[in-house]
């Protein structure tokens, strides 16, 4: 009897131990409405501390745009949200997960600071380079009809399916950018990040950007951007963070925004006058 009481609670515990693990992960998906979420981040670089003690929450549908003056470590943030870097403190989850534990990399779209200083003598096409997006991952089938199906799909989807053909190098500042964007929504991700997406494009191309950046948010895409671009920022973002001091503030998108953000980007010396 005794034998199968001892056998009744090694049983028990299992289960319970098996039932707490499914709560955990049960908790962990229920948090999946959140896109972002930092706590505590802290980041330095050689030594010398370039983010300091970041709480930050993204929610899905949620358009942040991220603005700061030059070296405020804006990019360091967005490379952290992407796991690209690994904080020094704190705690990083992306669609509710650790990032170390997500796998769902085909959420994501991103078009990185240095897009815009690819190599365009590469003898790529149009097509080719949107396909790219699509790799499935090391040791993957390649299916190159749906590839290319998807390909096209996101050219089309930014309106230029009619450069499919043409060589990257052959194109205008704003086209190229167009083409990583399309590149960045060819596995129909849930999100967008971006990192300075616009600079060293004329103001036609940078509106039609913008206008694409819109309407993915309109139908529901979460987007989170780096810009130096204020008026852009304010006119399509729901939120607004400023970065200054390895630090970060978030502000909604109301009336009164605009007079913040100017307070702000005087600079702290300039302030500290008024």
């Amino acid at each position: 009897m005794k034998g199968s009481n001892a056998s009744c609670i090694d049983s028990c515990g299992e289960l319970k131990a098996k039932a707490g693990d499914e709560m955990e992960r049960k908790l962990e998906i229920d948090k999946s409405a959140d896109v972002i979420r930092l706590e505590g981040v802290s980041f330095s670089y050689n030594g010398t501390p370039v983010l300091r003690n970041i709480n930050l929450l993204v929610e899905k549908g949620e358009f942040l745009a991220i603005l700061g003056p030059n070296g405020s470590a804006k990019s360091t943030l967005l490379k952290i949200m992407l796991g690209l870097l690994v904080p020094k403190a704190g705690e990083a989850k992306i669609f509710g997960r650790k990032i170390k534990n997500f796998k769902e990399w085909n959420k994501i779209g991103y078009i990185s600071q240095h897009a815009s200083n690819t190599n365009i003598s590469f003898p790529a096409t149009v097509m080719e380079i949107v396909s790219s997006g699509y790799y499935p991952g090391f040791g993957k089938i390649f299916n190159k009809s749906k590839i290319k199906e998807a390909a096209e799909d996101a050219l089309k989807e930014v309106g230029i399916s009619h450069l499919a053909t043409k060589l990257l190098g052959h194109l205008s500042g704003g086209q190229r950018q167009k083409v990583f964007l399309a590149r960045a929504l060819v596995k129909k991700p849930e999100a967008l990040f971006l990192d300075e997406p616009t600079t060293g494009i004329d103001a036609a191309s940078q509106r039609e950007f913008y206008e694409l950046l819109d309407k993915f948010h309109k139908e529901g895409g979460t987007v989170v951007m780096v810009t130096h671009e204020v008026d852009a920022a304010l006119r399509i973002a729901d939120k607004v963070g400023y970065m200054e001091d390895g630090e970060i503030s978030v502000y909604e998108n109301n009336d009164s925004l605009s007079k913040i953000l100017a307070y702000r980007l005087l600079g702290k010396s300039a302030r500290r006058g008024i």
